[in-house]
């Protein structure tokens, strides 16, 4: 901004709301809303007047759209945490069963857990499959959520 008090020099800007999406922008041409990786060179998502109607109209538009893109991020967390927590039920029921045979067998128990030997094969198969899914799920979350936690 010119020390006069008028208006941005050329190819100059402010900024004034910011996160790590989108930024409310002042420049020549009055406030815009840009995404924060076009702002060098990219065109801004809306424009509005440079005045303080215009500042009050970009950032509502700015707080819709860091809505809206707070709400995809929950949303995907939401399905990823759904998908975490089945596949843990999955690998926690099938390694049950397979401890509750082995445990049966090791006592001499004549009761078998598994009625047949490829009943056993595929509850062994799930529950080394599931753990295997269920550690990376995890592990994707928590890289998400640290991620997430290291930009606020």
């Amino acid at each position: 901004m010119d020390p006069d008090g008028g208006s941005p020099s050329e190819g100059r800007f402010e900024t004034f709301d910011a996160n790590d999406r989108f930024v409310v922008v002042r420049d020549e041409l009055g406030y815009g809303v840009w995404r924060l990786e076009d702002l060098e060179d990219g065109e801004p998502v809306e424009r509005f007047a440079d005045d303080d109607e215009g500042y009050e109209a970009a950032a509502a538009r700015w707080k819709v759209l860091t809505k809206a893109e707070h709400r995809s991020r929950v949303s995907w967390m939401k399905r990823l945490k759904i998908a975490v927590i089945v596949s843990a039920v999955f690998w926690g029921v099938s390694a049950l069963l397979i401890n509750l045979q082995f445990l049966l067998s090791t006592l001499g128990h004549p009761f078998r857990a598994f009625p047949t030997h490829g009943l056993e094969m595929w509850i062994s198969t799930i529950a080394l499959a599931s753990s295997q899914v269920t550690e990376a799920l995890l592990a994707i979350y928590l890289v998400i959520w640290l991620d997430a936690r290291w930009r606020r």
